[in-house]
């Protein structure tokens, strides 16, 4: 027998009751970490006695779908019918719920795993034009000669106007061995006429860390996203640098980072946090949505991998830290940075963050599509609430504006966020705003962020004894407790 529209509709909403008990999704985009001992999904049955489709609306729905089909000009394809459908109802939760096309699922793939085949450069939209931020070490681009702050004009032929960086990524990768053709601008005015160059694609790691000593006896590790590898990047960064006279400080890099991985975070978190320190609370819903999150192999591991913090030397969860954020560190950057706050474990230095503060969960629908909505809301050990708030620094160093920087927009300023849980809004002026930063810029001597994070660190070494003796006393007022907790 063929099922009536509304035994269909039942019969999705079965399906997806049942993903949503499930506390670990198939694919797990910012989802919450789920333990070994979490409890068995519930009936399908079970979970949607207490579901009711609004009828009205569903025969809405029908109604427009037949009145296309018979009236629309053209063809009208059902998939893009259905699947423009899901993302409007997606679309209209918050501004981080969507459809996730084939496309948006091999990219996520891609972050889980960190292998992809490309020429290995991270670039950034600069005011209208995709500047190259980095090139890998010995990558095909950096052999090509591409340097950071060259522009990227065209990929195969094609021009890039009104791409996203996403989307240039997605034109640069493909088939090891094939050849992507970049017009590339380069020098000091990066104007004129691009010139060509042939790349040959190969299969490369994305690496998500980096790490240098910034000053002596001071290290300087960036993580630029959290994707499935950084847990064990860092921790082999860590482990490298503990050579006969290991750092006697450290400076955690988490501008710019766009966020990732809920457990890659809790891993990070947990190499500088003792064990059992308390990560972040997640308050949602749907079973399971309600956690208290500590640094526990339960929460950034999966069964059967290897403890990516087994080994790490004694001295990562004592050396001084400072944790350098701005306001494009978002999501997960803002989980590690607000539970080390927290934790007293490390000073925060910066500008306030992004302010997302929500967890979404990646849930395949057909063989290669899916959704991906907002689960849950996070808060810091001690009940900070991030969502459109941001994690306020100890210590703030505003980002040198230029003449052209256009005002940092953050999560509040998203059309259809989530307000803050107890519904206040705030309002910050763009005036009031500080510029977009330039990832070219990290590291270098006009660095101030990154200066003052080592002035704090080691203030005899950089700062005049007047600022030291501040510097000193705002270090002890930040130590630990004799428990090591709050």
């Amino acid at each position: 027998m063929t099922p009536t529209p509304h035994r269909k509709c039942a019969a999705v909403a079965a399906a997806v009751a049942t993903l949503l008990a499930c506390t670990l999704p198939t694919r797990a985009a910012e989802s919450i970490p789920a333990p070994a001992s979490a409890p068995a999904t519930a009936p399908a049955a079970t979970v949607t006695s207490s579901l009711s489709l609004p009828q009205a609306e569903m025969e809405k729905l029908l109604a427009a779908y037949a009145m296309i089909k018979r009236n629309y000009v053209g063809q009208a394809d059902d998939k893009k019918l259905f699947d423009g459908a899901i993302a409007g109802m997606l679309g209209s939760l918050d501004a981080h719920s969507q459809y996730m096309s084939s496309d948006d699922m091999r990219d996520l793939d891609r972050e889980n795993s960190g292998e992809y085949v490309g020429i290995g450069i991270e670039v950034q939209l600069d005011r209208d034009r995709m500047r190259v931020v980095s090139t890998g070490t010995d990558s095909p681009a950096a052999r090509a000669g591409i340097r950071a702050g060259d522009v990227i004009a065209s990929i195969d032929g094609a021009a890039l106007a009104g791409l996203s960086s996403s989307e240039v990524g997605r034109r640069m990768r493909g088939a090891p061995g094939s050849v992507v053709t970049v017009g590339l601008m380069q020098g000091s005015g990066r104007e004129g006429k691009p010139h060509t160059l042939r790349i040959t694609r190969a299969a490369l790691h994305d690496a998500t860390v980096s790490a240098r000593m910034a000053a002596p006896g001071l290290a300087w590790i960036r993580i630029s996203a959290f994707g499935g590898a950084t847990g064990s990047d860092l921790a082999a960064a860590l482990k490298k640098l503990d050579g006969k006279a290991p750092p006697r400080g450290l400076v955690l890099d988490l501008r710019n980072d766009p966020g990732g991985l809920v457990p890659a975070a809790v891993g990070v978190a947990g190499a500088f946090l003792a064990p059992g320190s308390v990560v972040f609370n997640a308050r949602g819903n749907a079973p399971g949505a309600n956690a208290t999150v500590t640094v526990d192999p339960r929460y950034y591991r999966e069964q059967g991998e290897a403890d990516v913090l087994d080994g790490l030397p004694a001295w990562t969860r004592t050396v001084p830290l400072t944790v350098l954020v701005n306001g494009a560190s978002a999501s997960a950057a803002e989980l590690v940075a607000g539970a080390l706050q927290d934790n007293r474990r490390a000073t925060i230095v910066g500008s306030r963050t992004f302010g997302k503060g929500s967890i979404q969960s990646v849930i395949p629908l057909g063989a290669d599509d899916g959704i991906k909505f907002t689960v849950a809301r996070y808060f810091t050990p001690k009940g900070h609430d991030i969502q459109a708030r941001g994690v306020t620094p100890d210590v703030t160093v505003a980002p040198a504006a230029g003449a052209d920087d256009e005002p940092m927009l953050r999560e509040a300023d998203l059309a259809n966020h989530l307000p803050p849980a107890d519904g206040a809004q705030p309002v910050v002026a763009a005036s009031a705003r500080e510029p977009v930063e330039s990832t070219r810029t990290f590291g270098t001597r006009d660095d101030k962020a990154l200066q003052a994070a080592l002035g704090l660190l080691a203030p005899a070494q950089a700062h005049g004894p007047s600022l030291a003796g501040l510097l000193q006393k705002l270090a002890a007022d930040l130590k630990p407790t004799s428990a090591g907790m709050p």
